[in-house]
């Protein structure tokens, strides 16, 4: 579960390209579990053909209506492609993970953690490959991959922003469990003892 969050983290900075396989993926992907959840909610209410009915319903209204304005009003390697944005998918991630898929509080913030570092490695990737080593220069593209928010576009920064911090106040689980954990020094003092061999290597 880990894996595929921070694997998906890592195609996400890209959901911002009109015509890239990134927003396909992750627009399919949210278009079959939405369809699914809202499925699972009309279950005791609908028949089995109005279910599947709904169900094309949510796919196709996400999938492609959603898709086609979510690529319209953004711009590639804009407010996507900022740490702010990836605080705003963890913070999105912990909440899906655990009103959606009633995955534990502290297990639903690690998955959040692992889309945000998903998220920020591919920023990192980005921003290194701007920089021409062997000609010791800078690409045009240099600075637009990773930054803490977009200037440029102030609007959607601001409204990323607000979106981020009611997302935190409103729809994320409880952190504490989840910090005192990582507080937490025995936790570290076990992986340290664990993280070498303690007599020779590949010795039973």
């Amino acid at each position: 579960m880990y894996f595929a969050a921070g694997t998906m983290g890592g195609i996400l900075p890209d959901i911002d390209s009109d015509h890239s396989i990134p927003i396909q993926i992750i627009f399919s992907f949210f278009a079959i579990v939405l369809a699914f959840l809202t499925v699972f909610s009309k279950a005791g209410v609908y028949s089995i053909a109005e279910l599947c009915l709904l169900w094309i319903g949510v796919y196709v209204a996400i999938r492609y209506v959603a898709c086609k304005l979510f690529a319209r009003f953004t711009v590639h390697r804009g407010i996507f492609h900022s740490l702010l944005a990836a605080l705003f998918f963890w913070f999105l991630a912990a909440s899906i993970a655990y009103h959606g898929f009633a995955v534990p509080a502290f297990n639903a913030w690690l998955v959040g953690c692992f889309v945000g570092m998903g998220y920020i490695v591919h920023l990192t990737l980005d921003e290194l490959y701007s920089v021409d080593l062997m000609g010791a220069t800078f690409k045009k593209s240099f600075g637009t991959a990773l930054k803490i928010a977009s200037l440029t576009y102030i609007k959607a920064t601001i409204f990323l922003s607000i979106a981020t911090l009611l997302l935190f106040y409103f729809a994320t689980p409880k952190y504490d469990v989840f910090v005192q954990t990582l507080g937490n020094s025995h936790i570290y003092g076990g992986i340290r003892d664990k993280l070498l061999p303690k007599g020779g290597w590949f010795t039973e």
